[in-house]
């Protein structure tokens, strides 16, 4: 499936769901003072854009987003690669990674205050430390997995090691490279809506905060659905440069085994 049917075949699924969220508010079902329906967001999201305020909030957490997601893919990258190879270098730092992997980035907001105080910088800190160390044992796990033949074939070949690396271990990692930056990518906009609920006095986290003291739902959901877009929005912005330079790769399909 291909082109614009691909592009089309989920919109059923997802007008269903707005068609389900302005009925039941509407119908009585869910209390439209804590659910408002789909129509009354919209109009709240078109008031937000007109008076400039989300534009505002977007752009201080995108850039928030592209600092700490830089930041965390410039180590995990290089760093995520040479444990992968180097296997008593890994056994020493894996110990480390492990502890600090499980911590949530609301975890770490006291200490991010304490450090930088309120701004851009413990933000920008929370997203790295929250998608840095997933993003790294990802790509370490595709490193020790990749096929040592190929590298013992290249070395047969009279290949130096740095050759190896840089002609066959780093083009056949960049396939899980990639899916590991969509993954950080996502886990970054959790994080920043978190780090912005405390840290900041503004972007989309700080709107929703501020919103649900002042029981506006309806902005609250609206910040929600800014956020959702904008993740995916920038999640199929890394899936096309991963085809564009991933062009020999084929994309593979799932097997409908269930709907055989």
């Amino acid at each position: 499936m291909s082109g614009w049917r691909h592009r089309i075949v989920g919109l059923p699924a997802l007008l269903l769901a707005l068609v389900v969220w302005e009925v039941l508010p509407r119908s009585g079902l869910l209390n439209p003072v804590f659910m408002p329906p789909c129509s009354q967001v919209a109009w709240r999201l078109w008031y937000l854009l007109r008076s400039g305020e989300l534009l505002r909030h977007c752009g201080a957490s995108l850039l928030r987003v592209t600092l700490g997601f830089g930041l965390a893919a410039a180590l995990a990258i290089p760093l995520g690669v040479l444990l992968g190879l180097h296997r008593r270098l890994y056994l020493r730092l894996a110990p480390l990674v492990g502890v600090l992997r499980p911590i949530s980035p609301p975890a770490w907001i006291p200490l991010a205050i304490l450090w930088f105080g309120i701004g851009n910088r413990p933000a920008v800190f929370i997203i790295f430390v929250g998608s840095a160390a997933s993003m790294l044992l990802g790509i370490v796990a595709g490193a020790r997995g990749m096929d040592r033949r190929w590298i013992e074939a290249s070395l047969t070949l009279g290949a130096s090691r740095r050759q190896a690396v840089l002609w066959v271990v780093l083009p056949a990692l960049l396939p899980s490279v990639m899916t590991q930056l969509r993954i950080g990518l996502g886990l970054s906009w959790m994080a920043v809506i978190a780090a912005e609920m405390v840290a900041v006095n503004q972007g989309l986290g700080y709107m929703m905060v501020q919103a649900r003291n002042l029981f506006q739902t309806d902005t609250v959901l609206a910040g929600m659905v800014v956020v959702g877009a904008l993740g995916w929005a920038l999640d199929r912005l890394l899936l096309r440069l991963e085809r564009r330079f991933l062009g020999w790769r084929a994309e593979l399909e799932p097997h409908d085994l269930l709907a055989a």
